[in-house]
């Protein structure tokens, strides 16, 4: 578990590195390389033990490598019993033909790729790139991105939309939102954002956005039924469970907390227009939330919101940042540096109680390097524990 910490203290130390620039311009270049070299490293050659569906998507690259009829054909072909959505087939298939046969290929480039936008990305929302980096390390939010990679890949796409809907330029958002349905369906979800914008802020609109997700929670498993998908995979799995989702209760509970953090902070510092696209984002994680511990799985929707959740809640509390509306600032800053150190503290606690005793969560212990030189990898070692 060291060097997970000691991994975590290489972006501090970057942080720490930036402040002693004079030019503002070459303290963000030097984040944005040295983040990305530390998060390529980390996540681009991680052993395929490391993060849960890692050994998955290695699996299934795998096997199509194998498959002379498969590579042979056009990397246009879509195949239902792949179970993959028709953007990823068509990048996995374009990578085993034209790149490499080698299964490790899919790792190397997924985590270019979020790598390198998840950079870009924080970029345009702070100077304090290696803090705000580190916040979505200790918070597990990076971890859950490089495991989940195709629901990854359509969060890139969302990355891009999310100017768009800022400035509720709707058809270049729905174009994008659309294309990451093409990595995942779970993207469609985010098409309701630009018709919550248009709900105007009140306590009643919220308490019945609320209500309808407390609804949900309580008839899901009916109205999966209802709509025909009560023979899917994640219904049958979520209607065998029969163990407490503490850890969806405990991520609810992080979710109002951040969100009625950053709202008191809102009002004390005397600002009085809300960011209404911020605050329907956050109210529908909150809602995801909600609905989570009665379907576990609803809990991978929240790979969308957690980014935007942080990286606000992260603004709010750096007061240090002139970049941002709420670094500016004067007011409270002695309390928000406390806050920001406050939530670092218990992020790392959070994050050392689940290496020391919810590890099955991540993975991550013990981390390893890939073995390049290692001819077989067994690629199915979390599913054959629950055969």
């Amino acid at each position: 578990m060291a060097i997970i910490y000691l991994y975590f203290a290489l972006f501090l130390g970057v942080h720490l590195l930036a402040k002693k620039f004079m030019k503002l311009g070459a303290a963000r270049l030097m984040q944005l390389v040295v983040c990305f070299v530390l998060l390529f490293g980390f996540f681009g050659f991680r052993n395929i033990t490391v993060l849960n569906d890692t050994p998955h998507y290695y699996g299934a690259y795998y096997q199509l490598t194998h498959l002379k009829s498969y590579v042979e054909s056009s990397i246009f072909v879509y195949r239902i019993l792949l179970s993959f959505e028709y953007g990823y087939q068509v990048l996995q298939h374009f990578l085993i033909k034209y790149v490499s046969k080698e299964a490790f290929t899919i790792i190397i480039v997924s985590s270019f790729i979020i790598s390198w936008r998840n950079v870009k990305f924080i970029s345009r929302q702070t100077r304090h790139i290696a803090l705000a980096l580190l916040m979505l390390l200790l918070s597990g939010v990076l971890f859950d991105q490089y495991c989940l990679i195709r629901q990854s890949f359509a969060l890139m796409f969302f990355y891009a939309a999310y100017p768009y809907l800022q400035q509720e330029r709707w058809k270049p958002y729905v174009a994008f939102i659309l294309c990451a349905a093409f990595f995942h369906l779970s993207a469609l979800v985010l098409l309701i954002l630009p018709i919550m914008q248009r709900i105007r802020i009140c306590k009643r609109h919220v308490a019945i956005v609320l209500g309808i997700a407390v609804l949900i929670s309580i008839t899901v498993y009916e109205l999966f039924d209802l709509l025909g998908l009560g023979d899917t995979k994640y219904f049958l799995m979520n209607i065998k469970r029969n163990t407490f989702p503490i850890g969806a209760v405990l991520d609810g509970t992080l979710m109002l907390v951040l969100l009625a953090t950053c709202l008191w902070l809102y009002r004390k510092m005397g600002m009085t227009s809300y960011d209404k696209t911020t605050f329907w984002i956050g109210i529908c994680g909150l809602c995801v939330c909600i609905i989570t511990p009665s379907f576990l799985s609803f809990f991978r929707l929240n790979i969308f919101v957690w980014p935007i959740v942080y990286l606000t809640f992260f603004r709010f509390v750096d007061a240090d940042d002139p970049m941002t509306e709420y670094g500016a600032q004067r007011p409270c800053q002695a309390l928000r540096r406390q806050l920001m150190l406050t939530a670092m503290v218990l992020l790392a606690v959070r994050m050392t109680m689940i290496l020391m005793f919810r590890n099955e969560w991540y993975h991550l212990v013990p981390y390893s390097f890939y073995d390049f030189s290692d001819r077989f990898h067994g690629f199915n070692m979390y599913w054959e524990k629950n055969v």
